[in-house]
């Protein structure tokens, strides 16, 4: 899982491919498709495959021609739903862009429960067999009965949304509940384009925002570059910690699984926590949905590990 959002376009190549960690070197253990998700001003193109993205030189050619402000990158192992070009990542509702990492265990108990919840407009998009697409317009229609724009076109304020992603989240983790299994793991990315959501639900989960040394520099038109500022804990901005403060400027932020290269300053996201960047790229961090328990991994609970 790779999201990255910037006030400038750039590529994203080294993170896909050439750096350290690279996500290309990651999807050797996530060989079931690879997606990218991008932006081009307003509107939002996805190009996927059911390759793996470490044998495909689609990918490498790819990612070294993209460039944007945003970026939603997947790369796939499979857990619910068959390989096919329907179930890679990621997914696109008008200018949302969603991927998802992890499982909703014991998803079939409650699939019919989460449909009946989604608009029948946004039901009928459904075409692959995954829990994540379920998962995606699930949360579209939660944010359009919040008051959202069908899409994500128009204005709208940050603070609605991730109040309603809370919400909805939250009766996922009631619906899990009922069926007796595992809690889901639903680390995600949602973007379209302007604002920007990582979700941290029981996986690991990185952010950086600053760095510790930039090859650009040099060259950087950007005249307060905050990116290059003395480092700010992360969990500052995690409501309800000691020293919380509700946000941070930043001029870029990448997300992903795992810690890419060595330019940058790399944050564990808090467990539960809900990062969000806004228009202005004012960054904070919201609390977990109801019903989550942080830690709690797969197989540390008596409830059954359910497929």
């Amino acid at each position: 899982l790779f999201g990255f959002r910037s006030n400038v376009v750039s590529g994203a190549h080294r993170s896909l491919v050439a750096a350290e960690n690279a996500l290309a070197h990651q999807a050797t253990a996530h060989q079931d498709g690879w997606g990218i998700g991008y932006f081009l001003g307003e509107e939002a193109y996805i190009l996927k495959s059911e390759a793996g993205a470490a044998d495909d030189e689609r990918f490498d050619r790819i990612s070294r021609r993209l460039q944007s402000h945003a970026f939603v990158v997947h790369v796939r192992r499979a857990t619910v739903g068959q390989v096919d070009y329907l179930n890679s990542h990621p997914f696109r509702h008008g200018s949302w862009v969603f991927a998802h990492n992890g499982t909703l265990f014991g998803f079939e108990g409650y699939r019919d429960k989460m449909l009946q919840a989604t608009l029948p407009g946004h039901r009928d998009l459904i075409f692959g067999t995954t829990d994540s697409e379920h998962l995606f317009y699930y949360l579209m229609s939660a944010l359009t009965r919040a008051g959202v724009p069908d899409g994500g076109r128009g204005e709208f304020e940050s603070e609605l949304a991730a109040r309603a992603l809370r919400d909805a989240l939250t009766q996922v983790y009631e619906w899990a509940l009922g069926v007796d299994c595992e809690q889901p793991l639903m680390n995600f990315i949602l973007t379209n384009g302007r604002l920007f959501f990582a979700q941290r639900l029981g996986i690991d989960l990185y952010l950086a925002s600053q760095k510790v040394f930039c090859r650009d520099y040099a060259d950087c038109a950007e005249p307060e570059k905050v990116c290059m500022d003395v480092a700010r804990p992360l969990e500052h901005l995690f409501r309800g910690t000691a020293g919380y403060r509700p946000t941070r400027k930043v001029n870029h932020l990448t997300v992903a699984s795992e810690p890419i290269g060595d330019e940058s300053i790399w944050e564990m996201v808090p467990d539960g926590g809900l990062v969000v960047v806004d228009e202005a790229l004012q960054l904070s961090v919201h609390p977990a949905p109801g019903g989550f328990i942080p830690g709690l991994t797969p197989g540390s609970a008596p409830r059954v590990a359910c497929g």
